[in-house]
């Protein structure tokens, strides 16, 4: 009986029903990590924020990760939602206060460690790393899909929440919402800054193209740190 009621309990899910935010694991995220200088960096019309790295669960197994912003208003106080289904699609509310901004594949323990790529048509080695998540990436009217990562408004607050989601498209985890996050003043189009426009889905990476030598100091690096790892 209790099976039924789990399988009745998980469509649900899947059909639309709504997820109480205090049914879900909570996920622990510095959203600026280390005071990096890129993600501290605030555009007048976007900002890049941490993402949830290496997420692992006994319940489930993490698969996509949906960034949900909360348009503030003077009071900058938390967003008065409880469930996910009061969180919109800017496709369909244009005035959400509160929307999806997208979805990306979530990140795991192994990918987030195997940082070098090999790039054969130039010769070349690659060190990639994930910095972040850019808020504010996209001209809704530009783009398709069932999100939409619009651009901000310059001079006022955010805040942003990542929710998990697992292989069947359930929500299981979100990481509560960040600090309100203000975008620059904007006095004239001559002070705007669109430096990071243009990165689909609001991933931005780092690609460093390493020599031979350097790519085998990184290599031996990842080798020492992984046989470390099996004798500890």
């Amino acid at each position: 009986m209790k099976l039924v009621l789990l399988l009745c309990f998980v469509s649900c899910l899947r059909t639309g029903w709504a997820v109480q935010f205090s049914s879900l694991d909570k996920i622990s995220l510095n959203f600026f990590p280390n005071m990096s200088n890129i993600l501290a960096a605030r555009l007048s019309s976007s900002f890049i924020v941490n993402i949830p790295k290496c997420i692992s669960s006994s319940h489930y197994t993490p698969t996509t990760i949906r960034p949900a912003i909360a348009v503030l208003g003077e009071t900058v106080g938390l967003p008065a939602v409880t469930d996910t289904n009061q969180i919109r699609s800017l496709r369909n509310f244009t005035d959400a206060p509160i929307y999806y901004a997208g979805e990306f594949a979530s990140v795991s323990c192994r990918m987030a460690r195997a940082l070098v790529k090999m790039d054969i048509d130039d010769e070349n080695y690659k060190l990639t790393t994930i910095v972040g998540y850019q808020v504010g990436a996209e001209v809704c009217e530009n783009t398709k899909g069932p999100f939409c990562n619009r651009v901000l408004k310059p001079s006022s607050f955010y805040r942003v929440n990542f929710f998990v989601l697992d292989e069947n498209a359930v929500v299981r985890a979100h990481t509560d919402w960040s600090d309100p996050i203000q975008t620059n003043n904007v006095t004239s189009f001559s002070a705007y800054d669109g430096s990071f426009e243009g990165r689909a889905g609001g991933m931005i990476v780092i690609t460093v193209l390493l020599s031979v030598g350097m790519f085998l100091v990184v290599v031996g690096l990842i080798v020492a740190a992984a046989l470390g790892g099996r004798k500890s």
